[in-house]
């Protein structure tokens, strides 16, 4: 029995080695393909410390996995790696007031079992509203504003049941607001102003289709309103 159970023991601290290694490499990989003019990243995240004491990173308790990573306002430029993708235990990620620019990468759809918080706002980003972003079932808050995002906003977006909050604001996002935004029943905060859509009263719109009373904070001014 005591044979049996050093060997179970073995095995998972083996797996646990294993799978924190994966989540080195991503990091790693983020790290040499960003631009980090203060050296934040450069000079703390490397194999010479456990991953989990690294600069902006927070594991698990029991399996000792990524599961947040918070790098904002940390200068950080260039296109946004998809080496994230490859954190699958990551629950939160904030990457917020930073030089980013591009699109985001489709890989971070690969994150949809755990991902919950997810914050790209103030940086760079541009391109199509990442219509990838309906794959992530477990999100709840949704932060992408002051960035250059353009096109609609894609009906994928309806698919998340358990949003709680969405900011959008200070895009270049058109088309109109869809009746769909009442079908998201968690939803407390929905900011959409400052974005080049359409309709004669966002919130005739959201308001009566929305099934609870949870939206507390609706913000939709200073939009192309049309007449």
């Amino acid at each position: 029995m005591l044979l049996l159970q050093y060997c179970f023991l073995g095995s998972l601290a083996i797996a646990t080695f294993k799978n924190l290694t994966t989540d080195q490499s991503a990091l790693l990989a983020f790290k040499d393909h960003v631009v980090d003019p203060r050296g934040i990243l450069t000079n703390n995240w490397s194999i010479l410390y456990p991953v989990c004491s690294w600069v902006g990173i927070s594991c698990g308790v029991r399996h000792r996995r990524v599961t947040a990573l918070n790098l904002s306002d940390m200068g950080l430029g260039g296109a946004i790696p998809p080496h994230l993708g490859n954190l699958s235990f990551l629950v939160y990620l904030n990457v917020s007031y930073n030089n980013f620019h591009g699109h985001l990468p489709s890989e971070l759809g690969q994150l949809r079992g755990r991902l919950k918080f997810i914050s790209f706002s103030r940086n760079k980003l541009s391109e199509s509203f990442p219509a990838w972003i309906g794959v992530l079932s477990k999100l709840q808050k949704l932060g992408l504003r002051n960035n250059n995002f353009t096109g609609p906003i894609p009906n994928s977006l309806f698919n998340l049941s358990k949003l709680e909050g969405l900011d959008l604001r200070f895009n270049n996002i058109d088309g109109g607001i869809s009746s769909k935004f009442g079908n998201l029943s968690k939803l407390e905060k929905l900011n959409l102003g400052n974005n080049n859509l359409q309709g004669s009263s966002y919130g005739a719109t959201v308001v009566p289709h929305h099934s609870c009373t949870k939206l507390l904070d609706l913000s939709i001014v200073r939009d192309s309103m049309a007449r």
